[in-house]
């Protein structure tokens, strides 16, 4: 099963930012990895766009070039942390006004076709997932509490990225393969 998202890659410092502190976190509270199941490093990302299984990602990908040239950049930082039904996640923390203003126009533009408006955007790296019902969501609180001091560095968001998700049929987890990049507008003024 092949399914399609766009998002925005984390830089290499401040992927070791947020390694080294979830790294510290485990090494400090072992039980945490009872009922928490931590997402891969290489898998982290802030989705943008979610669509689904698709046949045509051809097509997609044509859209989503379309839909993405042009956008304005932003300046972001990893920030706190937080927790939905069954996912634990690290919060995404825009500079300014403006910031905020070019990464909700980001995922509005690339959510232009699907039933995403129905959902409020909260940009976020996920790193843990549980099963609903189970400890896991204790052990979350634990952690979300943990991570609430968490301050990553800015840095200037660059491209936006079209990502193939391949399943695997073995129920492992899935791959993540770049399909494209789009180069975001620098901010004048």
């Amino acid at each position: 099963m092949v399914r399609l998202f766009s998002a925005l890659e984390l830089p290499a410092a401040v992927h070791a930012e947020l390694d080294q502190r979830l790294r510290a976190l485990r090494a400090a509270d072992p039980d945490l990895d009872s009922g928490l199941v931590w997402t891969p490093p290489d898998r982290w990302h802030i989705t943008l766009g979610f669509y689904g299984d698709r046949e045509h990602a051809d097509r997609r990908g044509a859209w989503f070039r379309r839909q993405a040239s042009g956008l304005p950049t932003a300046r972001l930082r990893l920030r706190g942390a937080g927790r939905f039904p069954g996912v634990l996640w690290i919060g995404v923390n825009p500079m300014d006004a403006r910031d905020v203003a070019s990464l909700h126009t980001m995922a509005g533009a690339l959510n232009a076709d699907t039933n995403a408006d129905r959902y409020a955007f909260a940009a976020h790296v996920t790193v843990a997932r549980w099963r609903r019902g189970a400890s896991g969501s204790d052990l979350a609180i634990r952690a979300v509490h943990a991570l609430s001091d968490f301050v990553g560095s800015w840095w200037p968001v660059g491209e936006i990225v079209l990502f193939r998700s391949d399943q695997a049929e073995s129920g492992a987890a899935p791959v993540y393969t770049p399909l494209d990049r789009v180069p975001l507008a620098s901010k004048n003024g």
